[in-house]
């Protein structure tokens, strides 16, 4: 018989008869590991000891559906598996999935006899509904938040330092942008006080030319632009910076010239 059509108690009561389970509501197969053994049943593949039983945590719950979904990819079953839905524990879609498992059992399954207690190793099954399978044990909820009333209290501390740490990485993310966008000046200020040096290098070398060539005359005037060249290049500003106080002018001898002493006063700046 086709189980497309058949009620939850037809399919609850294959279920538990074929693993050996006393499974009250077809909710319960959510955690995903009824499902594996069913296809261990047909296949005896399924390594039953990655497979948890008496899960109650959604990660527990998603690791039995990879192991299943192993399973499909290993046999080549076309058969879209949705994880997200069935582990939220509703009873429309575990119905659904649990109808198409048993027609492919049917189609599948040969005669040899299958001993599902053997197969977990007679790990005690604890039933999400009130029941146990091979042994007793604390019953659970599929509801979440009844579930967490269940939790042991260091569970709920560990909670606790996660959220603690995850507000601490936040902040601590918060800082190292912070930290990014001051480097991120400091290598353009860098950048550019390394271009006004260059360009002094560069002004200095072309005069020292000038003069060993004779072109620069002895009055003075010469040197006085030369100096103001660089004036020029130290007191610009890079686009976007606003100037604080207007740079003043190195004053000049009566002859044009620069006194020597402030001559001695820019060496002693660089």
């Amino acid at each position: 018989m086709s189980s497309i059509g058949e009620s939850r108690t037809e399919l609850l009561n294959w279920l538990n008869q074929l693993l050996n389970l006393n499974y009250k509501k077809v909710e319960e197969c959510g955690t995903g590991a009824a499902y594996c053994q069913i296809m261990d049943s047909i296949y005896r593949d399924i390594p039953m000891h990655r497979v948890k039983y008496n899960a109650t945590a959604e990660y527990e719950f998603q690791t039995n559906f990879k192991v299943l979904q192993s399973c499909f990819t290993r046999h080549n079953i076309e058969k879209t598996v949705l994880v997200d839905k069935l582990i939220r524990c509703r009873f429309q879609d575990n119905l659904e999935f649990l109808q198409w498992l048993k027609k492919y059992w049917l189609q599948n399954k040969d005669e040899t006899p299958y001993d599902p207690d053997a197969r977990r190793k007679h790990r005690p099954v604890v039933s999400n509904g009130q029941l146990t399978g091979t042994a007793t044990g604390t019953p659970g909820s599929i509801n979440v938040t009844k579930r967490s009333k269940n939790v042991p209290s260091d569970r709920r501390v560990s909670s606790v330092q996660l959220s603690q740490a995850q507000g601490q990485i936040l902040q601590l993310n918060k800082e190292v942008d912070a930290y990014r966008e001051a480097m991120a000046v400091l290598d353009r200020e860098r950048d550019f006080y390394f271009g006004k040096l260059r360009d002094i290098e560069i002004l200095v070398q072309s005069s020292q030319d000038l003069i060993n060539e004779g072109v620069y005359s002895t009055d003075g005037a010469e040197l006085s632009k030369f100096l103001s060249k660089v004036q020029q290049i130290l007191y610009a500003t890079e686009e976007g910076f606003e100037v604080v106080e207007e740079a003043k002018e190195v004053p000049t001898s009566d002859d044009g010239g620069a006194p020597e002493h402030n001559l001695i006063i820019d060496e002693e700046t660089f």
